[in-house]
């Protein structure tokens, strides 16, 4: 049995949102509350934006990149241009890139940047694909779920086209690798990642990503994943007062009978069973002798 993850049903028009600025009659302000990755791109005049107590002038053409987790407010002088787009973690892990883009652009989206400067054909492009996908957003058309990735995709490979990132030249090491695996399985198993997820974050193969584990281990990343997430179950199971079905929504699944089966392939017992302690039953009926 292989879990589904939730994310894969995303809807778009709850993890992104974009918006065209047509020429600011007076000043504008925005504030960003920080649940979401900010894109701003100034095609003219000037501003500012305000970041953790610091503030950073703006000049067109310019491109603002604010990470998801910290509150932001961005002004804009009368006379200016641009685009914002918003996009949630979960969504900016659908975007499809290619194993080295996609680690340059997780590098990208860990760091604020304020006001870089970018080529006016770069802003144009940058705020052309930022139109389409307000506009999609906004008709919610059929197919409206494929254009947005799509153009995400695009608008991707066109910061990572203008970034001043470089290629890795060494490769991360294998313990980096597994211990950061580790901490991403703890931080992300209930939101069901798959194990191309897990790699994509990481900027490793997919390969890569499973032999490293395995050499750790012997067991590949979804067995890992999987024992975690049944183990979180057994805690909740034993301690705590919850009902079955809102420990199975509490782990991310999509109902009570799929976490049954989850629990039980895994244990041998049904979730009822192991909180009604069988499993203890059968433990201490066992004969001392039979352990070697």
């Amino acid at each position: 049995m292989t879990l589904r993850p939730t994310h894969s049903h995303l809807d778009m028009l709850q993890e992104v949102a974009a918006q065209v600025i047509a020429t600011t009659l007076d000043t504008a302000a925005w504030r960003m509350l920080g649940r979401r990755n900010r894109i701003f791109v100034l095609s003219a005049g000037t501003g500012s934006i305000t970041y953790k107590g610091e503030s950073h002038l703006l000049a067109a053409p310019g491109l603002v990149w604010v990470p998801a987790g910290a509150p932001a407010q961005l002004s804009l002088d009368a006379g200016s241009k641009g685009a914002w787009l918003a996009i949630s973690d979960r969504a900016i892990l659908q975007v499809d890139l290619a194993g080295n883009i996609a680690e340059d652009m997780r590098r990208f989206a860990q760091r604020p940047q304020f006001g870089r400067k970018i080529s006016r054909e770069m802003a144009a492009r940058l705020i052309g694909l930022m139109a389409l996908m307000a506009e999609e957003l906004q008709r919610s058309e059929a197919g409206m779920q494929e254009m947005i990735r799509h153009h995400l995709s695009i608008l991707a490979i066109l910061l990572w086209r203008g970034s001043d990132l470089r290629p890795i030249a060494a490769r991360p090491a294998p313990r980096v690798i597994f211990s950061e695996f580790l901490r991403l399985v703890d931080q992300h198993m209930r939101a069901h990642w798959r194990v191309s997820d897990y790699a994509r974050y990481l900027g490793v193969s997919i390969d890569r990503l499973t032999s490293t584990v395995q050499r750790d281990t012997g067991q590949p990343p979804l067995a890992i994943i999987h024992t975690r997430l049944h183990a979180e179950a057994c805690q909740m199971l034993e301690t705590s007062a919850m009902q079955i079905a809102e420990i199975s929504a509490s782990l991310g699944f999509p109902d009570p009978a799929y976490f049954s089966r989850f629990f039980k392939r895994i244990s041998g017992y049904s979730p009822r069973d192991y909180r009604n302690g069988l499993y203890r039953e059968v433990t201490s009926g066992q004969a001392w002798a039979a352990w070697p």
